[in-house]
């Protein structure tokens, strides 16, 4: 992709990664991603907004070459993470006299994370600006969006907020600004469940403060620039709200068809009574595990209800399920029911691992877990039955 300029001496310079198919092995990315980085070309100054993951460096060094970069006074760092600081190291040695420039924060976690010094960076504190000349970048930090360290920086003259990694989508892209396309505001959600969900109440914090700021345009660390920050904001107030859908997620595995019946059953019940439920299989095939947790990610950043169903393995969840439970409870979901239903040999413990596995659904009412030994009979089915139903009203009634 070319350098794009995003307005008046503002280019993106940043690198697709459309093959990229996990990130940090554990999101999947069905449209791979992007390491965006911006160049600020002032009246007196220049500075460069983060980099790109070094795997891309080259590519990246022949883009600010062919923008006619041949000095940086600034080089920002929004956030530690290498996908974002990756290529500093290497871009220092080409670019020797650029001042690194970043919050404290930022600063501590270079120390421990890339071997950089702290005294290497000049310091901004909270609305301190950054002059370019005919450009300014105030500082607002926004920590535990999504580590403690992340940073935006606000362009006053151009009115464009670089947002770190908030507002992102793993979305990798030809073209600079988003579209109102569904496929890229799934991108933005399931970036949204995987990143900031288990951080809420900050990221709710700052999405209230953008809103206030007004910003003409936000330019995120990943995925494309929102031209009209309307989109992503107008979903970021409705993600971080109390508010959820009457729908259910069911992940489930299923190894002798027992706990796959009982699902069958279930999810035609539910959605009988009018519910959208959703169903997950973690275990059709070799890469359904990190696929389908995946986006069971997404759905529990909206669903009102979300029913574990598996077998018991060795007196215990199998070993899927308990994965998807405790990926789930870690990202502090806003879910109002969670439940948990499946068969089981001749023994189990299941009820108790998985409470232990879930603590993160401080907001869900815990629903009876439903366990059957062997295969469901006609009874079996009929509490199946029961159990929707009573959940359905529960539902209903939000």
């Amino acid at each position: 992709m070319p350098t794009i300029s995003i307005s008046k001496n503002i280019q993106y310079v940043g690198v697709q990664h459309p093959d990229r198919k996990m990130f940090d092995c554990l999101m999947p990315t069905p449209h791979g991603t992007s390491y965006n980085s911006y160049f600020i070309r002032g009246s007196k100054k220049t500075a460069l907004i983060d980099t790109v993951d070094p795997e891309f460096f080259d590519v990246y060094l022949a883009k600010l070459k062919n923008l006619g970069v041949d000095s940086i006074d600034y080089i920002v760092v929004l956030h530690t993470e290498q996908d974002h600081s990756g290529s500093l190291a290497r871009l220092r040695g080409h670019f020797p006299g650029a001042q690194l420039v970043a919050t404290s924060n930022v600063a501590k976690l270079m120390r421990t994370h890339m071997h950089i010094q702290e005294d290497a960076f000049l310091i901004m504190n909270e609305g301190e600006e950054l002059d370019l000349g005919d450009h300014s970048l105030t500082f607002m930090k926004i920590p535990f969006a999504h580590w403690p360290d992340n940073t935006m920086v606000f362009d006053k003259e151009s009115r464009i907020l670089f947002s770190s990694d908030l507002f992102g989508s793993h979305y990798s892209f030809t073209r600079v600004f988003a579209t109102d396309s569904y496929e890229i505001k799934a991108a933005a959600l399931a970036y949204f469940a995987e990143i900031m969900m288990p951080f809420v109440p900050q990221v709710r914090k700052y999405a209230e403060k953008v809103a206030e700021l007004s910003p003409r345009m936000i330019a995120s660390a990943h995925g494309p620039v929102w031209n009209d920050p309307s989109l992503i904001l107008k979903k970021y107030l409705e993600w971080t709200s109390d508010r959820v859908n009457k729908s259910v997620v069911i992940p489930y595995v299923s190894m002798h068809e027992s706990t796959c019946l009982m699902v069958d059953r279930l999810t035609c019940r539910l959605a009988s009574h009018g519910l959208s439920v959703i169903c997950r299989n973690l275990g059709e095939s070799p890469d359904s595990l990190s696929t389908e947790a995946g986006h069971v990610m997404s759905d529990l950043a909206t669903a009102g209800a979300v029913i574990f169903a598996m077998p018991t393995v060795l007196g215990g969840p199998h070993p899927a399920g308990a994965y998807c439970a405790l990926l789930s409870s870690a990202l502090r979901p806003k879910t109002r029911f969670i439940g948990l239903v499946g068969s089981y040999g001749w023994g189990t413990k299941i009820a108790e691992v998985f409470d232990s596995l879930t603590p993160g659904f401080k907001k869900a009412e815990r629903l009876p877990p439903l366990l059957v030994e062997g295969l469901p009979d006609e009874k079996d089915l009929e509490k199946l039955d029961t159990y929707a139903d009573e959940l359905a009203e529960k539902l209903l009634k939000l």
